[in-house]
């Protein structure tokens, strides 16, 4: 088959960026520069119409399908943990519409609206890189070895959030519904919340040491590990959950300073990482 004398003018990596997990975290892997760095494409123009789309950006499949074309060296984008994941979106942005983003703010002493030029390096270097520990103490005779969520255990979330927070809705509005049937759908959907949120837990459990004599007991089967969380008390629960959103959060500052050119006050205003409007307009309203 003849060589495509147009391959050279296909998308190629065009910035590089380091990650706050460091490349970890990543089960089925990612490949890193020597600098350990990951590199970065512009999307396609498919990519764009997919950010379009609610249902695609609703399910996860469009920013699935966004790292798969951007990132191809994530090698499962369900994995990505979420503490890298706002850094890669800023880094997929300014690898196809350059750093500058143009942000309107209105001045809080003068009420002067006007365009700023936001330099999206500049917040995505406010990344924290995450703890190399990602090991947790529950006391003297017990430890858990924790990873951070994952966009695929995020997105599951929301989509479980919204449709509890749809049921309640549903519940307080509808007149028809007797009381006991809606404590009944309540409780049902209580059971489902609960369910979701002992997944997500368990799923960022890698292993539980127990320290003991002769030798210590470590456990890395799942169905195990989920038993435990359904069963643990509510302190230890905590201290998990805890110790996996610190791993999670990468501390990125979305606020920047910007001086307002009619009054010259100063002041900090918020960029708005959401991918369904981050990536579409040129310009944040």
């Amino acid at each position: 088959m003849t060589q495509n004398p147009l391959e050279k003018l296909y998308r190629h990596k065009t910035f590089y960026t380091s990650l706050p997990s460091q490349g970890r975290f990543y089960p089925s892997g990612v490949k890193l520069s020597a600098d350990g760095e990951l590199g970065i494409m512009p999307m396609s123009a498919a990519d764009e119409i997919k950010l379009k789309t609610p249902d695609t950006l609703f399910n996860g499949e469009a920013l699935y399908d966004l790292f798969r074309s951007t990132i191809p060296d994530i090698a499962q984008p369900e994995e990505i943990p979420v503490c890298d994941v706002d850094k890669l979106l800023l880094g997929i942005r300014v690898a196809s519409q350059g750093k500058q983003l143009d942000v309107k703010g209105s001045c809080p002493k003068c009420e002067e609206r006007k365009t700023y030029a936001v330099d999206l390096t500049l917040i995505m270097n406010t990344a924290a890189t995450i703890d190399s520990n990602p090991v947790i103490k529950i006391d003297e005779t017990l430890e858990v070895e924790l990873r951070p969520f994952t966009l695929q255990s995020q997105i599951k979330g929301q989509i479980e959030s919204f449709f509890q927070q749809r049921m309640q809705n549903m519940l307080s509005s509808d007149n028809n519904m007797s009381d006991e049937e809606k404590i009944k759908q309540f409780n049902q959907a209580l059971v489902g919340a609960i369910a979701m949120q002992t997944t997500q837990i368990a799923e960022c459990i890698v292993r539980v040491i127990m320290r003991g004599e002769p030798e210590d007991t470590i456990v890395t089967n799942p169905d195990h590990i989920f038993s435990w969380v359904e069963n643990m008390d509510s302190a230890t629960y905590e201290k998990i959950r805890a110790g996996i959103e610190k791993l999670s959060d990468p501390k990125i500052d979305d606020q920047v300073k910007v001086k307002c050119p009619s009054c010259e006050h100063e002041y900090r205003m918020t960029v708005n990482l959401d991918p369904v409007n981050f990536f579409s307009p040129r310009q944040q309203t």
